[in-house]
């Protein structure tokens, strides 16, 4: 009798056996044992496969998600194959994945280990930074961006150094770099991320890199949704820079107009986007008040959809709340206004503050399913959920919370949910970005009439 074909395995299920499941009851199993008899953990009986251990978590939770098909870093198996299985890009995966199953676990020795395996790996890419052969392989850039995302769920504090490491590792590699689609996502990840350490360290968006973006749109459709979200973040973080600096050299209107043409760009990248990756808004009255905010819970096809929307929406809310600090500044500066100016101001401000909660709501809504707490048959959330949740899933989300915790249109009852399930990242899920940011949600929680000053 002839059987249908179920078609290939996912690539990476050639490249490693997933002891992910096994792992984590072992790791549970050992924590019991240790408890019981009042000892810690030995971590030698996990060494031998350390490796293994590390890649397959990191290849679970990061590059093909628990339900999905497309992870966040889901371009990673061509790297990995193109460059031979490189034993750097491979002990920087296995440290990305050690401390994230450690936080998820509660495992010190894991930690331990991770942090062990961390070294290794900074030690590897130094190595490889002194070869003019091996500075510029994509397993290269590819290990530093694994260490960025180190950052996020370590204790390091250091995530903005790799960040501006990683920028440099992509304009020593060239305008010839581009050769791949890998190649693209890779700078498209240090550019996003470049964007956003310039968004919250007040730097301009280097001019090298805008040069060097030009040369990638050559190789890529340079009219997608996703490749315009990159080149809009570039510019946002210039305008930011701009307004921030400005001490009255450009006239406040004339940002204006700027920030209001940026918006109509971002609404033709929305309407490209909604066309590309489309996704469902749906209520759940199940409870699950930890996950699930006012009910709402909105589908996507995966975890690089909702990172593409997220994205999307971080930058429209710079956007939006650079247009709100103009309009405050020149309805409170400009005693020449008309009144039908004036009242023309007064609604676009209006209509820029409904927008920014609506955002918000938006990335609110896609909480659940980032942090994988939905059921893969009924998409519904499991009754007896904890706030762990998935650790990639705090990695796409922390920066996205505190855009929306530290927005003026953010009612304080959300603004005070937000700083609870930062908190619950940090403590839960190892994440120590968010720790350091809810910090500055807090401070503003504190004002009554807080209003944006970018």
């Amino acid at each position: 009798m002839r059987q249908e074909c179920p078609g290939y395995r996912d690539e990476w299920d050639l490249v490693f056996r997933d002891q992910t499941d096994q792992t984590i009851k072992r790791s549970r199993n050992i924590r019991v044992r240790s408890a019981a008899q009042g000892l810690p953990a030995p971590a030698r009986s996990l060494s031998p496969n350390a490796d293994e251990i590390g890649v397959n978590y990191f290849v679970r939770n990061f590059v093909s998600g628990q339900s999905s098909s497309r992870g966040c870093l889901n371009y990673i198996p061509s790297v990995y194959r193109e460059d031979g299985e490189h034993p750097t890009l491979v002990v920087s995966m296995a440290a990305v994945g050690l401390v994230a199953l450690a936080n998820s676990t509660q495992q010190p020795d894991l930690a331990n280990l991770a942090r062990a395996k961390y070294t290794e790996a900074i030690h590897n890419v130094n190595v490889a930074l002194t070869s003019p052969v091996e500075s510029i392989k994509d397993s290269t850039l590819m290990s530093v961006i694994s260490l960025g995302v180190f950052e996020h769920v370590s204790e390091h504090k250091s995530w903005v150094r790799h960040v501006q490491g990683a920028a440099a590792l992509v304009l020593a590699r060239g305008k010839g770099q581009f050769t791949s689609t890998a190649t693209i996502l890779m700078f498209n990840q240090v550019r996003a991320d470049l964007v956003l350490a310039c968004i919250h360290n007040k730097k301009p968006f280097p001019v090298d890199m805008i040069e060097l973006q030009e040369e990638a749109a050559k190789h890529i459709d340079a009219s997608g949704a996703f490749w315009l979200l990159g080149t809009l973040g570039t510019r946002c973080a210039d305008l930011l820079m701009g307004v921030r600096a400005n001490t009255e050299q450009v006239h406040w209107p004339e940002y204006l107009e700027e920030a209001t043409m940026m918006e109509r760009e971002f609404q033709r990248t929305v309407m490209l986007l909604a066309t590309q990756e489309p996704y469902t808004i749906t209520q759940n009255a199940c409870g699950a008040p930890k996950i699930i905010y006012n009910g709402r819970v909105d589908l996507y096809k995966d975890t690089w959809a909702i990172r593409l929307w997220n994205n999307l929406r971080n930058l429209q809310m710079i956007v939006y709340e650079i247009m709100v600090f103009l309009l405050n500044k020149i309805l409170v500066t400009d005693l020449t206004l008309t009144s039908a100016v004036l009242q023309s101001l007064k609604l676009k401000l209006q209509m820029a503050m409904q927008t920014l909660s609506m955002l918000g709501d938006d990335i609110l809504a896609t909480i659940p399913q980032a942090l994988e707490c939905l059921s893969s048959a009924s998409n519904t959330p499991s009754v007896d959920l904890s706030f762990h949740g998935s650790v990639s899933g705090g990695y796409i989300l922390t920066w996205c919370l505190y855009m929306v915790g530290k927005c003026p249109a953010t009612k304080p009852e959300t603004r005070k949910w937000i700083i609870q399930r930062l908190r619950d990242f940090g403590r839960n899920m190892g994440i120590s970005i968010a720790l350091r940011l809810v910090d500055d949600i807090i401070k503003i929680d504190q004002f009554a009439d807080y209003t944006s000053s970018i």
